[in-house]
């Protein structure tokens, strides 16, 4: 597993791609989230930790605008976005994985990562009649790029393989290519280590330092403590679905509030 803490920690600390502010919710009475605050900057690895039921998936879901918030702003790209739909978040840049993969299972590899793609002319009915070359030289490219993108996340030789028979590893690799094809600013990843066998651990972890070395931004849920810190530059902890720390790895492995909290000590 790369430690890319030292490279990152290095460089100027970029504007943030990603502030969220007073963001809150409530499920029956129930604050989930609870005026909690994050900035991500650009160009960096960030983390968001915390114990189980802390609300880290549902400040997920508020960032990416999956549920809305009852109050609170959250700023992606220099642009207000807690009222705007989830696919136009994503159309701006921002795109999110889930815990559980989420991938079209009677389709191929190839089928999924091409969903992927945003604005592709074969989507206008019109089109695909009055532009066929133009349909079907975008088509050929998409698969090009889609196959380059397998490639980066060891997945090229299952391309016509239905995506039912990958591993849970092999899925959130295929959930993170797809979201690749959408030419990302900034991906959330929602516990890309869980039910993952150690090997796969340490490939996903270098292909997401390979992919911020060239310039992607991620903000990483992982409840994995060695994934976080050792691909984190920063790291925010929720609890009962407040802010509760916030630091370099090492503060927050140091940080009394957090070793209470979050690891029981």
């Amino acid at each position: 597993m790369v430690d890319n803490t030292e490279a990152l920690t290095t460089q100027k600390e970029p504007y943030p791609l990603l502030a969220a502010s007073g963001l809150c919710k409530s499920f029956g009475g129930i604050k989930a989230v609870d005026n909690a605050e994050i900035q991500v900057a650009q160009g960096t690895i960030t983390g968001l930790i915390g114990p189980n039921g802390a609300g880290k998936t549902t400040f997920f879901n508020l960032l990416s605008n999956f549920i809305r918030p009852d109050k609170g702003r959250v700023i992606f790209d220099g642009e207000p976005i807690q009222n705007l739909r989830s696919h136009k978040i994503t159309q701006m840049g921002m795109v999110r994985t889930f815990q559980v993969a989420r991938v079209l299972s009677r389709l191929s590899v190839m089928e999924n990562m091409l969903l992927g793609a945003q604005k592709q002319t074969g989507e206008n009915f019109w089109r695909v009649w009055l532009q066929a070359k133009l349909v079907k030289r975008e088509e050929r490219q998409l698969r090009e790029r889609a196959m380059e993108v397998l490639e980066s996340v060891g997945l090229a030789s299952k391309a016509q393989d239905y995506a039912g028979a990958l591993s849970g590893g092999q899925r959130k690799l295929l959930e993170m290519g797809r979201a690749l094809m959408t030419n990302p600013k900034l991906i959330l990843l929602d516990e890309p280590a869980a039910g993952v066998n150690p090997t796969l651990i340490r490939e996903i972890c270098d292909r997401i330092v390979l992919w911020n070395q060239q310039g992607m931004t991620f903000l990483i849920i992982e409840h994995n403590m060695d994934v976080i810190m050792s691909l984190c530059s920063r790291v925010w902890v929720l609890a009962e679905g407040h802010n509760l720390a916030v630091g370099t790895p090492a503060e927050i492995q140091n940080n009394p509030q957090v070793l209470e909290a979050y690891l029981g000590q």
